[in-house]
């Protein structure tokens, strides 16, 4: 049942009146052409409500399952039936644009938050990066329903003017909205006090203006343009901070309380909302994660959990494992080859003679060679001799991966270059993109992170136990854990692949020789990836060369397209 609201959140006991009734009736016509025009876009009906005090007139609710809600409390004085049928279309018509146009999902959201942060803090970012959507979206639905967007924004500029005094923000939004659609709608001359902030902006929004591939690099230009018009509208306050009668208090997804005016609310509702179909959807979780993965793709880490968190993709555990899980992903492809005989070939005709099995006499070579078969001189038989083997690719073992953290290999993940992050950031990359390979072949894993001691994540098939061991950076000495590399593998319940990712700074290689033969003579497989080095020194290592594989990384994009080939012959 709807109900009147005293305020968001608190239900008060009186019942809608009879014309409340009627709005929302009228309402829910508007509402079902809008999910017609869009091929009825998988979104619930709106929460209707009326919320005398709740100044936006469209806002996800978290407390119902953050649907769509609708406050009609504060929907402008108009005529008849009709024009509230018209006015509620094309307000609907812009809000399910949020969800179908732009930003569309959560990582084109992340995308644009992020290259708002160029020029302004995460606190305003959302503000940009609505503005923004805003402008594309009603230009598109001018394009379409001109006459009626006009009607709409001067009825919605009449019925702020008439309460209080217009905000220079307010006074930009309604004169770009004119000089995108080169048309004077309002018809106020204090509009025209913005035309030069309005023409910038304008510019550069309308130049290819339905090429998607330009927002990101036009969100930033808007962001730089648009930087002291945002400061100096919207004041950042502590939580128990006093406002100007003409503004209102809302949280911004950067953590801080931000002051903001009234007409702003009631023209673009709250600026500082995350609006993406991916914020409605429920049981996501994966699609979240992998978009935050994809996100986190080439970008520093400092410029990752901000705009990821505030675009509602970053939901499980630590930022730091998303961000590494995502720097890693397809870089490593596992393969086990095991080589299978290919069968015997008839090599030449020789002569078959008595005693020789009578299925090896070939009747045709026989009387190819005389018309009278005499046996020991005419009769002939083929020799054959084996054909070459082929592989058959198997399932990947279960993993063992052995990481090391010593002093040696210093991490510094902030940095913003390679060289800076340090060879451990590289070593992870590596860890991450084996475990997640492994992750999707089905196979267990195990963790070792060494340096004086090892931390050993036992065998699981949970990846976020074993990336917490890999995060654990020690930064002490380095000695291989032969010891603890033998007993995980001798836990395993098959033979293992065992992944050594190091540099050449380890102490206990004398001693770590005799075992990893010994370990590869028992089946399993050990594979080194040496960071820092693009050659393996064959002198240093000798006959272990012929039990493992060692692989020289130099920097992380030596990993990309990197397959690990181990062949296990089973016939030479």
């Amino acid at each position: 049942m709807i109900k009147s609201r005293k305020r968001k959140g608190k239900q008060s006991k009186k019942e809608i009146t009879e014309k409340e009734r009627k709005t929302v009736e009228l309402a829910n016509i508007a509402w079902s052409k809008t999910l017609k025009e869009f091929y009825y876009p998988p979104l619930n009906d709106p929460h209707y409500v009326f919320d005398y005090t709740h100044l936006e007139g469209f806002y996800i609710d978290p407390e119902h399952r953050w649907q769509i809600t609708m406050n009609l409390a504060n929907t402008p004085l108009l005529k008849d039936d009709q024009e509230y049928i018209d006015y509620f279309y094309i307000i609907s018509l812009h809000e399910v644009s949020h969800y179908q146009v732009i930003p569309y999902d959560g990582l084109t959201h992340a995308k644009l938050l992020r290259a708002a942060m160029v020029h302004v803090n995460q606190n305003y970012a959302p503000i940009v990066v609505n503005i923004f959507a805003d402008l594309i979206i009603d230009t598109k639905l001018h394009q379409r329903y001109s006459n009626l967007i006009e009607w709409e924004m001067a009825e919605t500029y009449k019925h702020i003017t008439s309460k209080r005094p217009i905000s220079n923000f307010s006074k930009f939004l309604f004169r770009a909205y004119e000089k995108m659609w080169k048309k004077d709608v309002i018809g106020d001359n204090k509009l025209k006090e913005m035309d030069t902030l309005a023409d910038r902006v304008t510019k550069i929004i309308l130049k290819n203006f339905e090429d998607e591939s330009t927002w990101k690099k036009k969100v930033s230009q808007v962001a730089r343009s648009l930087k002291n018009l945002i400061q100096d509208t919207f004041t950042l306050i502590g939580t128990g901070g006093i406002l100007d009668k003409n503004k209102e208090k809302r949280k911004s997804p950067g953590g801080a309380f931000l002051e903001i005016p009234k007409d702003v609310l009631e023209i673009m509702d709250n600026p500082l909302e995350n609006k993406n179909a991916d914020k409605l959807k429920e049981s996501n979780e994966d699609d979240l994660r992998q978009k935050s993965e994809e996100f986190a793709k080439d970008i520093p880490y400092s410029e990752f959990g901000g705009p990821a968190r505030q675009a509602g993709i970053l939901i499980e555990g630590s930022e730091l494992a998303t961000w590494y899980r995502g720097l890693a992903k397809n870089l490593i492809e596992i393969r086990i080859f095991e080589e299978k005989p290919g069968g015997q070939l008839p090599v030449y005709p020789e002569v078959w003679r008595i005693g020789d099995r009578i299925e090896e006499l070939d009747i045709v070579q026989s009387l190819l060679n005389s018309p009278i078969l005499i046996p020991n001189i005419t009769t002939r038989k083929w020799a054959y001799k084996e054909g070459p083997g082929h592989f058959i690719e198997q399932q990947i073992p279960d993993l063992l991966i052995v990481l090391d953290s010593s002093g040696s290999m210093g991490w510094n993940y902030t940095s913003r270059s390679v060289r800076g992050k340090g060879p451990y950031h590289t070593a992870l990359v590596a860890a991450f993109a084996s475990l997640h390979y492994a992750t999707s072949k089905g196979a267990k894993f195990s963790i070792i992170n060494f340096s004086n001691r090892a931390d050993i994540c036992q065998w699981t098939y949970d990846y976020k136990k074993a990336e917490k061991v890999l995060l654990r950076y020690q930064g002490g000495g380095t000695f291989l854990p032969i010891k603890e590399i033998a007993d995980q593998c001798n836990k395993a319940e098959k033979k293992s692949l065992v992944f050594i990712i190091t540099d050449f700074g380890i102490y206990n290689w004398s001693k770590a020789k005799k075992i990893m033969i010994d370990l590869a003579q028992k089946g399993h497989k050990i594979v080194g990836f040496f960071i820092g080095s693009t050659k393996i020194p064959k002198d240093k290592f000798k006959t272990l060369l012929d039990k493992v594989t060692f692989y020289g990384i130099g920097n992380p994009k030596d990993l990309i397209s990197l397959v690990i080939k181990e062949v296990q012959k089973y016939y030479l």
